[in-house]
C-alpha cells in the first residue's frame, strides 16, 4: 500500500528534477542520456510504464530491464550502477530505475556513432549543458555536495528574497552575498538551478526558475 501510495504520488506531482516518466525504453543510447543527466545532477527515478500525463500503461519487465541495463553498462561512461525496482500496479508491470547522484561526475553518454555527449536534468528536461556547467562537472566541483535539510532551506530562502528586489543575481554577486569565493558561489547556483529553484539568464545570471 506504501508504495502504491508513493507511486501515486509521484504521478500527481508530474516530472521534475529527480522524476522521469517512460511509457518504454525505446533504445539504449536514447535512455542513456536520461540516465547520466541524472547521475550529474541530483540522481533520480525513470519510472517505467507511465505515459507523461500520468496514465498506467504498463511494460515487458524483461525487456525494459535489458534495455536499462545496457544503457547504463554500454552507453554510460563511466557506467553506472542503477537499481532496478519491479512493481505491480492493478495488474500491470512498472520498472523504477533509482539513479544515483554520482561522485564521479561527469559522465558521458554515448550514441550508436560512438560520440560521447554530457547530460544534465534542470528541473523536468535532460538537456546538454553550458560551457560554465560542463566545466564545473569536469573539475569535479560539483562532486560530493552536502545537502543538509536545515541549512540548504536557509541558503534558498535568503536567495529568494535577494531575488524579489534585485530580480537576479550573478555568480559575483552570490560570492559577495555569501562573503564566499566564486568558485562556492558557482556551485551553489548550479546545484540550485538543478532543482529548478533558478532559471539561467546567461552563463553568468540567473533569475528565479519555475520550481519553488
Amino acid at each position: 500500500m506504501f508504495r502504491r501510495n508513493k507511486i501515486q504520488q509521484w504521478i500527481a506531482e508530474g516530472e521534475g528534477p529527480t522524476l522521469d516518466f517512460k511509457k518504454n525504453i525505446t533504445s539504449a543510447p536514447k535512455i542513456a542520456r536520461s540516465i547520466v543527466a541524472f547521475a550529474n545532477s541530483r540522481g533520480g527515478k525513470i519510472v517505467v510504464g507511465v505515459e507523461d500525463t500520468g496514465r498506467i500503461v504498463g511494460i515487458d519487465l524483461a525487456e525494459e530491464q535489458y534495455q536499462l541495463e545496457t544503457a547504463a553498462k554500454q552507453y554510460c561512461y563511466p557506467a553506472i550502477e542503477l537499481e532496478l525496482e519491479p512493481y505491480e500496479s492493478n495488474g500491470k508491470t512498472l520498472l523504477i530505475a533509482h539513479v544515483p547522484e554520482s561522485t564521479r561526475k561527469p559522465h558521458y553518454a554515448l550514441d550508436l556513432k560512438g560520440i560521447n555527449k554530457i547530460y544534465v536534468r534542470i528541473a523536468d528536461k535532460c538537456v546538454e549543458p553550458t560551457t560554465l556547467i560542463e566545466q564545473v562537472l569536469i573539475s569535479g566541483d560539483l562532486n560530493n555536495l552536502q545537502r543538509q535539510n536545515s541549512a540548504y532551506n536557509q541558503v534558498k530562502n535568503e536567495l529568494a528574497a535577494y531575488l524579489q528586489q534585485k530580480k537576479q543575481v550573478s555568480i559575483a554577486d552570490y560570492a559577495q552575498l555569501k562573503k564566499c569565493t566564486e568558485r562556492s558561489a558557482r556551485r551553489t547556483l548550479i546545484d540550485l538551478l538543478f532543482e529548478g529553484f533558478l532559471s539561467p539568464i546567461d552563463e553568468q545570471t540567473f533569475a528565479v526558475g519555475k520550481i519553488q
